[in-house]
C-alpha cells in the first residue's frame, strides 16, 4: 500500500510517518519508481508508536528502544520495562498531586463556608419591631 493509505489506516501523518523512518523507528519502505510501498507489518509497529507517544514517550526515547533491538528484530524488554516502570512512576506521582489538589479544594470550600457562617453571625438581627 502507499504511504496514503497506510496514513489513514493508522492515523498518522504522511509526514511523521516519512520521519520515522527517517530517525530508523521503522524499516525504510520498498520503492516502486518513486513511491513507497508499505506492506501489512507497518500496522503494528506505527500503532505502537502512536500508543507510545501517547503514553509520553518522546521520539528520542523510542529511538533509543528500537535501536537495541536484538538481531532477530526483537524489542529488548528489559529495556522497555524500565522505561514503563519511569512513566508508571511519573504517573502516580501526577495521581497524588491531583489528589491533593481535590483535598485543597474541599478544604478551601469548607474554610469559605466557616468564613461566611461568622460573618452572617455577627450581622446585627434586623429589628421586626418597626
Amino acid at each position: 500500500m502507499f504511504i496514503g493509505k497506510l496514513s489513514k489506516k493508522v492515523g498518522i501523518s504522511i509526514k511523521a510517518i516519512r520521519y520515522y523512518e527517517e530517525i530508523g523507528l521503522i524499516k525504510p519502505a520498498q520503492r516502486e519508481g518513486k513511491y513507497r510501498v508499505y506492506d501489512e507489518s507497518y500496522i503494528p509497529v506505527l500503532e505502537m508508536i502512536k500508543l507510545a507517544k501517547k503514553l509520553g514517550f518522546t521520539l528520542d526515547e523510542l529511538k533509543e528502544i528500537a535501536q537495541s533491538k536484538t538481531q532477530q528484530g526483537l524489542v529488548p524488554i528489559t529495556q522497555l520495562r524500565q522505561a514503563l516502570d519511569k512513566k508508571r512512576a511519573n504517573v502516580v506521582e501526577q495521581i497524588e498531586t491531583l489528589n491533593q489538589t481535590l483535598s485543597d479544594m474541599g478544604l478551601l470550600e469548607a474554610q469559605v463556608i466557616k468564613y461566611n457562617q461568622c460573618l452572617v453571625s455577627d450581622l446585627p438581627v434586623p429589628d421586626s419591631t418597626k
